[in-house]
């Protein structure tokens, strides 16, 4: 009995697309991965002040690295940062006014600290690469050359930095470490978290067995989300804080019985 030919990039399992985001959204609640990347609701997440500040210090942060050493200051990575925040706006005029001062006195801090002479092997770099069924994407905020290979920072806003357990299985540091080496062809030998606001830095590694041990975990999360037909939520305190809420049967009943615990109690 004949058959009908398979045809060639038609008849093929859909691939995989995944950013860190994407995937931290994925395991922290499927739901909300669903009502971003799957039904585009990206306009009713809100944009707050305290967003505008993380993306005015990446802003900053790239753009006196990408200036000659002799050309760079204090002064200009401040100025950087204020138009880039003016830009994205976000919050109240007085929370404005105070994420904006915040921000200029954070980077000043951390411009007396850091090394700002040193000229980076890329600066907020957008890679993709593909293990087999799944296509991996990232931008890294910076890597430099390091002894042996390469060195990959990544600039965090937050005020808590994360322990060394963290870093050393934070899944996305996995995917930049095997992004660059895939698209850039040298080893990473280390990697940063650069805590810009809390003045500290957490240094990871990935070794070659544990890059390929991570990274299948990455791997097998994303086909799971691929799979993934019912994007069943994941429900907790976190609820409250969540965008999306008005839209989520499943966390406004959350948000009911922790407020109804809270009377009792």
């Amino acid at each position: 009995m004949e058959m009908q030919p398979q045809l060639p990039g038609i008849d093929v399992p859909p691939a995989a697309v995944a950013s860190p985001s994407a995937l931290d959204r994925y395991r922290h609640c499927p739901r909300l991965y669903r009502f971003l990347y799957v039904d585009g609701l990206w306009e009713y997440s809100r944009s707050s002040a305290s967003q505008a500040f993380g993306t005015g210090v990446h802003a900053a942060l790239r753009d006196l690295f990408r200036l000659p050493p002799h050309r760079r200051s204090a002064d200009v990575l401040v100025r950087r940062f204020e138009a880039s925040y003016a830009r994205e706006g976000g919050g109240g005029r007085e929370q404005r006014a105070q994420e904006r001062a915040r921000g200029a006195e954070v980077l000043r801090r951390w411009y007396e600290r850091a090394d700002t002479l040193a000229v980076p092997y890329a600066t907020e770099v957008a890679l993709t690469a593909t293990w087999d069924d799944v296509t991996l994407k990232g931008r890294l905020d910076r890597v430099d050359r390091a002894p042996g290979g390469l060195r990959v920072i990544d600039y965090k806003t937050g005020l808590n930095p994360a322990s060394q357990e963290r870093a050393d299985a934070d899944p996305a540091l996995t995917v930049y470490a095997a992004l660059a080496q895939r698209r850039l062809g040298l080893p990473v030998t280390s990697l940063v978290l650069d805590y810009v606001a809390a003045g500290v830095q957490v240094r990871t590694e990935r070794p070659p067995p544990v890059l390929a041990e991570r990274l299948a975990e990455v791997l097998a999360t994303a086909r799971a989300l691929r799979d993934d037909t019912e994007f069943r939520p994941r429900t907790g305190p976190w609820c409250a804080r969540c965008d999306l809420l008005p839209r989520c049967d499943a966390g406004q009943a959350q948000v009911r019985l922790e407020t109804e615990e809270g009377f009792a109690s």
